[in-house]
């Protein structure tokens, strides 16, 4: 039985297959050889991995006995989108008037909202945890390993990285959550105090920074999960109106009251530089980051000068 298994999902372009080998090697830094537990890589993927991350793949399972399941899917068929399914095929993006969202994103966030907790490679695994290609753990300190190992909550995220959504990606995500939690409430709740937590995702949408997270698989799989995440998919949000899965993650994780653990201590970057130490710490890091214009376009992935380790505390 694995505690963890470390998820990814590849688009098949250069990019994110270049940065995958990244994530991966600062994963195999900075985590899993700390690790004292069982654990697997799963990466599902649409088209064959380039050579370096092949060479990668080679180390890590035949050097350091690490367990990796590659699998390759075509992402449509398994989320079972149908093409007789009527979507508009590219969604207006709630942060720039020349872009838009793409059908297949919207697969990938059914994908993670619940499909992928279904898989059969994750049947001898206690806790999945999501990575994206560009999630780059730059720095770990003994205490967060500490918490990932001994973890034995629903549902697990990095400090820090509780966001707002745009209303514009949300519309009608409140409605939904209250007409199922009204319908269930005899079942679920003991008392409406679900309608707060509705009327927030109308008024105030917020998500979990799910490019990194950690979840029960028991809890996903449990009746109460799968029937809520059922009753989303139906309403067909995801598609018509780009719910995103960490949307979604954050409310029925609080609507049906799981146990969730912050995890301290990481210094963790996906487009933007985020840090879970001590408060002087995120001071240093962001106004760092701010002065050199390196807040969200930057290569700390990649190469870390030493005044750019010294300023972020990055040590090892």
């Amino acid at each position: 039985m694995y505690k963890f298994a470390f998820t990814y999902l590849v688009k098949n372009d250069k990019k994110n297959w270049n940065d995958l080998l990244v994530s991966l090697e600062l994963l195999y830094k900075n985590i899993l050889r700390k690790l004292i537990c069982d654990y697997k890589i799963i990466i599902f993927f649409e088209g064959e991995p380039i050579k370096k991350v092949r060479k990668l793949i080679d180390h890590l399972s035949e050097d350091k006995n690490i367990h990796i399941d590659l699998i390759k899917i075509s992402l449509k068929s398994y989320v079972k989108r149908k093409n007789t399914d009527k979507y508009l095929k590219y969604f207006p993006s709630a942060a720039n008037c020349k872009l838009s969202t793409s059908l297949g994103y919207r697969d990938m966030c059914k994908f993670f909202s619940i499909d992928v907790f279904s898989d059969k490679t994750l049947k001898d695994v206690d806790y999945f945890i999501r990575l994206d290609t560009d999630s780059f753990f730059l720095l770990t300190t003994k205490s967060f390993i500490k918490d990932l190992q001994q973890m034995d909550c629903d549902y697990g995220y990095i400090k820090n990285t509780i966001q707002k959504e745009d209303k514009a990606v949300s519309l009608g995500f409140g409605k939904c959550l209250y007409e199922f939690c009204h319908k269930n409430k005899s079942e679920l709740f003991k008392s409406n105090n679900f309608i707060n937590l509705c009327q927030d995702a109308t008024l105030n949408p917020k998500i979990f920074y799910t490019n990194f997270e950690v979840v029960k698989l028991s809890w996903a799989r449990s009746n109460k999960h799968k029937k809520f995440l059922r009753y989303i998919v139906n309403s067909k949000g995801i598609y018509n109106y780009r719910w995103g899965d960490a949307l979604i993650r954050y409310y029925v994780v609080n609507l049906l009251e799981a146990s969730v653990k912050e995890l301290k201590g990481c210094l963790y970057k996906h487009s933007g530089i985020y840090d879970s130490r001590n408060f002087l710490r995120i001071i240093l890091t962001k106004s760092y980051s701010k002065i050199r214009n390196r807040l969200h376009r930057n290569i700390y992935e990649k190469r870390l000068s030493k005044l750019d380790k010294l300023f972020l505390g990055v040590f090892n």
